[in-house]
């Protein structure tokens, strides 16, 4: 039988950020939602007052809309690959699925800064995206080797499974690697044609 699992002070603060994001999503998707359907005639006066709509439009909230709910999805699926799934009660098996998910997001926003500085523009996604966005992607991916390694293989912080693929030569979870592979170039694909939207619909 396991051991209740008690929330502490930090651990609800994940949760409260989490909740924020996930409302901040909803939010950007709505307005999203109500840009696409707007007809041209309502569109232009928005246009003449930027700053209503600019925070909106900003990348890092981008990379939040899409890159949330894909790296939360991907948790739910590869967490029965982990230990945790079969030993932990079910508030602590949620708490991971938060404090993982968060853990994804501020890689991926890290990622998507280290590339933006280089780049001098936070845009680059839209001018750069094969070069940057490999480089975007490679960052994410050595530093969750880095984490795997470190935490699996040496710490020993968290276990797989023996449904977890093993990747040879470094020990680690298939999954969080194709994790990585993955998710940051799909999440630059979705930025880029929601982009592309904004700009017909402009012109």
């Amino acid at each position: 039988m396991h051991q209740p699992w008690y929330m502490g002070f930090l651990e609800w603060l994940e949760l409260a950020i989490f909740g924020a994001l996930i409302i901040l999503v909803f939010i950007l998707l709505s307005q999203r939602r109500k840009d696409h359907v707007a007809p041209t005639t309502e569109i232009t006066p928005a246009l003449s007052n930027p700053e209503q709509s600019k925070w909106s439009h900003a990348p890092e909230l981008q990379l939040i809309m899409f890159g949330l709910p894909l790296q939360l999805l991907w948790e739910i699926a590869q967490f029965p690959l982990y230990t945790v799934w079969h030993e932990g009660d079910w508030s602590y098996i949620l708490y991971g699925l938060i404090h993982c998910t968060l853990g994804d997001m501020l890689i991926l926003l890290s990622s998507y800064w280290v590339v933006a500085l280089l780049n001098r523009n936070r845009l680059w996604y839209c001018t750069n995206i094969l070069v940057s966005g490999f480089l975007f992607t490679l960052i994410g991916l050595g530093y969750t080797v880095y984490s795997e390694m470190l935490n699996v293989n040496i710490k020993g912080t968290w276990a797989y499974t023996e449904l977890m693929p093993i990747i040879p030569v470094i020990e680690i979870g298939g999954m969080p690697f194709m994790q990585w592979v993955l998710i940051p170039p799909i999440t630059l694909w979705l930025m880029k044609i929601n982009q592309l939207r904004k700009s017909t619909e402009m012109s």
